[in-house]
C-alpha cells in the first residue's frame, strides 16, 4: 500500500484519484487566496484533515533576484501559520515561508518582509478585520481560532 499524506492507496487508480483531488485543491487555493499571497507565494501543496486545511506557500522567486548573479537564494526562512478564513466548517492555516537570500557583493543575508498577519495576531488580516467586525474588540474565544 502507498501512503501519501497519511492516507492509504492500495491500487495505482486511487493514487491517481488522489494525485486529481490534489490538483483540485491547488487551484481551489489559488482562487481563494489574498492577491497579495499569489503574487509573491505560489501553492506548493494542500492537505486536508478532518477539520483543518493546511495551504503550503513558498515565495516565488523575484525576477530582480533570478537576474541578478550577486544574489543567491539560500533556502527558506522558518515557515509562519497564519490562520484564514474557514471553508466549509474547516479551518484554514497558510504555512507560508519567505526565502533567505545572500547578498555576494554586501556579504550580507536577507529576506523579503511582508504584511500578511493583522499586528498581534496569528490571523491574515482580512480574517482579522471580519472577525473585529463581528465581535469587536472582546477577546474571548472564537470559532476557527
Amino acid at each position: 500500500p502507498i501512503n501519501p499524506g497519511g492516507r492509504i492507496f492500495d491500487s495505482t487508480e486511487n493514487l491517481y484519484l488522489c494525485a486529481m483531488n490534489n490538483q483540485g485543491l491547488l487551484a481551489l487555493a489559488q482562487l481563494i487566496l489574498p492577491s497579495e499571497i499569489l503574487t509573491n507565494f505560489e501553492v506548493v501543496r494542500v492537505e486536508e484533515e478532518a477539520s483543518l486545511i493546511r495551504i503550503y506557500l513558498d515565495e516565488s522567486v523575484k525576477a530582480e533576484y533570478k537576474e541578478n548573479p550577486e544574489i543567491e537564494s539560500k533556502g527558506f526562512c522558518e515557515a509562519v501559520t497564519i490562520r484564514d478564513f474557514p471553508i466549509r466548517d474547516k479551518g484554514v492555516d497558510l504555512i507560508v515561508r519567505r526565502r533567505k537570500w545572500y547578498d555576494k557583493q554586501n556579504n550580507r543575508y536577507f529576506s523579503d518582509s511582508y504584511e500578511l498577519k493583522a499586528e498581534g495576531t496569528r490571523y491574515s488580516k482580512e480574517f482579522a478585520a471580519f472577525l473585529k467586525g463581528v465581535y469587536g474588540d472582546d477577546s474571548y474565544d472564537l470559532p476557527f481560532a
